[in-house]
């Protein structure tokens, strides 16, 4: 006798589920608002200064003072989005440029070139993919320093590693590690590193070698962990944590790639080989220019277009198409764009209470009390934490050095262990808060929930965070500065 479901069956329970970033961000801006009537409002004198990288108004240690309280008001709270967007106009704008890029790129069938091509040059080795891949970015981002561009890595690694077996994670810890690793551990960095140097008045990029050694390690370690991952979850599926969001998107692509092909293995013109060649030269050929040129986001966008319409125009595309295209591709990665002015709305709400200084006075009061030995490996966790009240390289460097500078003197504490702990502690944190943008967009290109990747990311962050520690102690007692 057949028995009825409806009596048989437990329902199923509720888990939670994690709201929708926007949430999050509200709350964080909302937070931010109410410290405005806590936290005493108060300010540091600022000098500009004439720096390699243009005028920088720098912080003059030594001058903190309060100021009339200036707390948040419903009009602040309700312009915080829109000002949001006026302050993170540059890196929205290489949003939706690299969205445009990756838009033609896509649909001119050169990812799908790529992929396939990818995929028989590594035939059963196919694990060594994800290391090369790490290895390449981490080493480009070392010196270019734009981990931004995981936002064009990973819809290109999406389709590659579910082709390979693997699942969306793994994608998105090889799009937001590579960079983002090479990025922290860099060798010239011109916004954590270089300006970190020069307002602590000591040659420009020294110190290199003690820094190579850790960005080795830090690779290493970052491939180990994440392949060890990746077989975990090719063994047993079931253990990846985007099992859920990775049917759908898996679905998605096989559902493009069977419209494209019938289920035939697809054939590729000549044209857009010539095409996917001109990417493999064009592409570097930019990364050199970031380089030399120290291009900011608008140029480095302006680039990513240029290279995405003439590979467009090299594979047979129309005018019309390639308008069409452009349109998609930013539509893609529209949500990612606007999140990055929303996630510049909390540090718009902190400088308007007047609040941002006064924070900085008292991690600098907290930092004095410190034995000297550990003082470095202090300002590296708390560079970390104030990496979430102001995400971005330069705008933290330019906001703490000087202080921490003149503080390191006091403390004696030494130049080079003081850079490397903005550098290091300052951006191991750009994947952890979901105040930086590009790292919230990046999520959202490949569905992973933000909870679920803190759940992959923090085991890793700490073992990084104890081999910073370990190196800035080795840097401050032996005085190292090779």
């Amino acid at each position: 006798m057949a028995h009825d479901k409806t009596t048989t069956e437990a329902p199923k329970k509720k888990g939670f589920k994690m709201p929708d970033i926007y949430i999050i961000l509200g709350i964080f801006i909302l937070f931010m608002a109410v410290l405005t009537y806590i936290v005493p409002a108060g300010q540091y004198d600022r000098a500009v200064v004439e720096t390699a990288h243009g005028t920088q108004n720098l912080v003059v240690a030594g001058t903190y003072k309060a100021v009339e309280q200036h707390p948040a008001g419903l009009f602040d709270i309700i312009t915080a989005i829109p000002y949001g967007f006026e302050r993170a106009a540059a890196i929205v704008c290489l949003t939706f440029m690299v969205g445009a890029c990756m838009g033609l790129i896509k649909r001119a069938g050169l990812i799908d070139l790529g992929v396939q091509r990818l995929s028989k040059a590594v035939g059963s080795s196919e694990f060594l993919v994800a290391p090369i891949l790490m290895l390449v970015l981490s080493l480009l981002a070392a010196f270019i320093g734009v981990p931004e561009l995981s936002l064009a890595y990973l819809p290109v690694f999406l389709p590659l590693f579910y082709r390979l077996g693997y699942d969306g994670m793994t994608a998105t810890a090889v799009a937001l590690l590579g960079p983002c690793m090479g990025f922290t551990f860099g060798l010239t960095i011109p916004g954590s590193v270089g300006m970190g140097q020069q307002i602590a008045q000591i040659e420009m990029f020294s110190g290199s070698g003690l820094r190579a050694v850790v960005l080795a390690i830090v690779i290493l370690i970052s491939i180990v962990y994440v392949m060890v991952y990746a077989q975990r979850v090719k063994k047993d599926p079931t253990k990846s944590l985007t099992y859920e969001t990775d049917k759908e998107l898996r679905a998605k692509f096989a559902e493009e790639e069977a419209a494209k092909t019938g289920g035939e293995e697809m054939v590729f013109t000549q044209r857009q080989v010539w095409a996917g060649i001109s990417c493999l030269v064009l592409f570097p050929i930019a990364i050199y220019l970031i380089l030399s040129m120290n291009l900011g986001f608008q140029a480095i966008g302006g680039l990513f277009l240029a290279i995405g319409i003439i590979a467009a125009v090299i594979a047979g595309k129309s005018a019309q198409e390639i308008c069409n295209d452009i349109n998609a591709g930013m539509r893609d990665l529209m949500v990612g764009a606007l999140l990055c002015g929303v996630a510049a709305a909390i540090a718009v709400v902190m400088d308007k209470g007047v609040i941002t200084d006064t924070i900085v006075y008292w991690l600098e009061g907290m930092l004095a009390s410190v034995p000297p030995a550990f003082s470095a490996i202090a300002m590296f966790w708390e560079q970390a934490i104030f990496n979430a009240l102001i995400p971005g390289a330069t705008a933290l460097t330019i906001l703490t050095m000087p202080i921490l500078s003149p503080l390191g003197t006091l403390l004696d504490v030494s130049q080079q262990a003081i850079v490397s702990a903005n550098a290091w502690g300052g951006q191991l944190t750009d994947i952890f808060f979901p105040t930086s943008g590009f790292f919230i967009a990046t999520l959202v290109i490949a569905k992973v929930d933000y909870m679920k990747w803190i759940r992959f990311y923090t085991p890793l962050m700490l073992i990084l965070g104890a081999v910073c520690c370990g190196a800035l102690y080795l840097q401050q007692v032996f005085d190292l500065a090779f």
